[in-house]
Parts: structure tokens; C-alpha cells; sequence
């Protein structure tokens, strides 16, 4: 029987070791709790993920908030965040500080090159590993082929996740009718700062659709023209760091708060970044388990599966067109995914022999 120690053990390694953005870590959450643990099935994590995907914030958290909250309620959905996303936050303090004392940080670009090779790897084979599950007849290789095509030709993924729930609605339905339901519902110094970063992140978390690259823009327009807080140049380096350290893009927001506020602030800005899906999310759960059984929700919930499979699949073409360009981490990429279908080594192996390459090459 799993334990909420187990899980959260699990999702404290996912945070750890989950670089490449939100496919990366779907690819790694995948492995961890259908396929290693068992925590819940290939149908479960599709379900988080469509939940995840309709509200606004970084997705992973929400995905993670779902099966948090699937598995032991409320409690477990708050500390599934907390899990998640603390490895990241610690790593991106320590590198905040370092930046901004030293302004340069030797050795980070390179091991990132190694483990993005290596993280498309790990993409590929999860879409390949989830395919064998999930599509299942001619109606969902059908929702997934038009996904894929989307996705390749770069069509809001947030839109192409619910055509094809409605795609397949009408592959099952031909003469029904659906109706889809989204529900959405200090520190006592320097408090007027403290206000301001609770507000500027809060405000992003609620209303930013697209997951922790689309609140980038709007991050970078608050702390930067609006306020600033931040010179563009140390905003650029924040980012960078938000994409090369494991964990939510989003964390940047930490990276944020540190150069304003200190520790203090790092904890207000990234508390308020993923809070408001947070709450959305279990407003939409407790819909959602009302309605899960209506055969109209479920045959909709049939076609964002396939989708799922899709987003996987388009983003390693996109990663192995970017990370795989030079020779040698091609090499590496085109061994780990041999490693990965064949001899099913451990992903977090391949990650950090991924990262001594990246250093060792340069």
C-alpha cells in the first residue's frame, strides 16, 4: 500500500532531478509513479494532466496536486507541491546568490547541454512507453495523429488538449450532444515590497495560461519595466537559471524574489506563483469526481489521453532538432534512448552520466 512518506519521497526526487521543463518532468513523473511505484495508472496521470493543462500556472505542480490529492485528499495535494518544488527552490537560491555576488556561474551551461540531450532521450521513450497503453483502437490513433500535427506546427497546446477531448466525442458520439465544465472558480518589514511581490505573482499564477514559459513575458514586464526591480540582464540570467536547474520554469519567480526581498521575498514570490492553481485545482477536482462516471466526460477524457501521448512525442522532435545537433550529444541522446527502450535503465542514471558528459565534452 503506498504511504504519503513514499510519495512524497518520489515527488522530492522528481523535483530533483526533473530537468527539460514541464515534458521532461511529465516523462520522469510517468516512470516514477505508474511505472516504478505503481502509485496510479497510465488512465490516472492523463487525467491529471487534463486537469492540469485547463488551468492557469506551471502544469507539473498541478499534475503532481492531483495525484497528491487523488491519493490522500487535501493534504496530500499541499504536500505534493511542497515536494515538488523545493529541490528547485533550494537549488535556485544557492545559484541566485551565487550569481549575484559573482555574476556567472562556471560549469552550469555545460552540464545542461549533457542532461537536455539526454532529457530528449527520456521524452522520446516515455511518448513510446505511454503509446503501447493508452491508444488502443483506431479512434485514438486517430485523435493522436491530428494532436501530433498540431503540436508540430506549434497550435496552443492548451487548445489542441481540448479539441481532441471534443474530437473524440465526436468520433464516439456522432449524434450526441456535450457539455464541458470548467469550474474555476507577511512579513510584518518591508511590507508595501512584500505586498507588491505577493500581488505581481499572485496576479501571473491566476491568470497566465500555457504553463511557466508563458508567465515569462509577463514576469519580465513587472519587475522589470513596471518596477525595476531587475536589470534585463539579470532578469536573462534568472531565466536561464529557471530553465537549467531542475523543476517548474516558474521557479524563476524565486530568482525574483531573492533579488528583492532576500530569502523573504523568494518565499513570498514563489508561494504566490503557484498558489492560485493550486486552489483552482481542487475546486475542479471536486467537479470532477462528480461527473467522471457520465460517459460523455469519459469518452472526452478518452481523446486528451491520446493527446498526451502527442505532447510528448512533438516536444523530443522539437528537443532532438535542438539538443542533438552536434555530434557528440547526438551520440549520447541516440545511446540513452537505446539504453532506455532496450535495457530499461534508470532515467536519473542516464541524467547524471548526462551532466559528466556535458562536462567532460564542454
Amino acid at each position: 500500500m503506498t504511504s504519503l512518506k513514499q510519495l512524497l519521497l518520489s515527488f522530492f526526487k522528481i523535483g530533483l532531478f526533473g530537468f527539460g521543463g514541464g515534458i521532461g518532468m511529465l516523462a520522469l513523473l510517468r516512470n516514477e509513479c505508474v511505472n516504478k511505484k505503481k502509485y496510479i495508472t497510465d488512465d490516472d496521470l492523463c487525467e491529471a494532466v487534463a486537469m492540469g493543462q485547463m488551468l492557469p500556472g506551471p502544469y507539473i505542480p498541478n499534475y503532481c496536486e492531483y495525484i497528491g490529492y487523488h491519493l490522500f485528499g487535501y493534504r496530500g495535494a499541499a504536500l505534493a507541491a511542497v515536494s515538488l518544488i523545493l529541490p528547485s527552490f533550494l537549488l535556485m537560491l544557492i545559484l541566485s546568490w551565487f550569481y549575484l555576488t559573482y555574476q556567472s556561474i562556471p560549469g552550469v551551461i555545460q552540464v545542461f547541454r549533457g542532461i537536455a540531450a539526454v532529457m530528449t532521450s527520456i521524452i522520446l521513450w516515455a511518448a513510446y512507453d505511454m503509446s503501447r497503453v493508452l491508444i488502443k483502437d483506431i479512434k485514438g490513433l486517430i485523435v493522436f495523429v491530428f494532436a501530433l500535427v498540431l503540436f508540430l506546427v506549434r497550435f496552443d497546446p492548451v487548445l489542441t488538449v481540448l479539441i481532441c477531448g471534443v474530437l473524440r466525442l465526436g468520433l464516439d458520439f456522432q449524434r450526441g450532444t456535450q457539455r464541458l465544465l470548467l469550474t474555476v472558480p507577511l512579513f510584518a518589514f518591508h511590507f508595501r515590497t512584500a505586498f507588491s511581490l505577493t500581488s505581481i505573482f499572485l496576479k501571473i499564477g491566476a491568470v497566465i495560461f500555457g504553463g511557466g514559459y508563458a508567465a515569462i513575458p509577463f514576469i519580465k514586464n513587472e519587475v522589470c519595466n513596471v518596477r525595476a526591480w531587475l536589470t534585463p540582464q539579470e532578469f536573462l540570467a534568472g531565466m536561464a537559471l529557471g530553465q537549467m536547474t531542475p523543476g517548474p520554469v516558474a521557479i524563476t519567480a524565486t530568482f525574483v524574489g531573492f533579488k528583492v526581498m532576500g530569502i523573504p521575498g523568494a518565499l513570498i514570490a514563489t508561494f504566490s506563483i503557484f498558489l492560485p492553481s493550486f486552489v483552482m485545482l481542487m475546486v475542479l477536482v471536486r467537479v470532477y469526481k462528480r461527473i467522471s462516471h457520465n460517459k460523455y466526460v469519459m469518452s472526452f477524457f478518452s481523446g486528451i489521453k491520446s493527446s498526451v501521448i502527442a505532447i510528448l512525442l512533438s516536444t523530443g522532435i522539437f528537443f532532438a532538432a535542438t539538443n542533438w545537433i552536434n555530434l557528440p550529444y547526438g551520440m549520447l541522446g541516440t545511446l540513452a534512448l537505446v539504453l532506455l527502450l532496450f535495457l530499461r535503465v534508470e532515467p536519473i542514471l542516464l541524467i547524471l552520466g548526462g551532466a559528466l558528459v556535458g562536462l567532460l565534452v564542454g
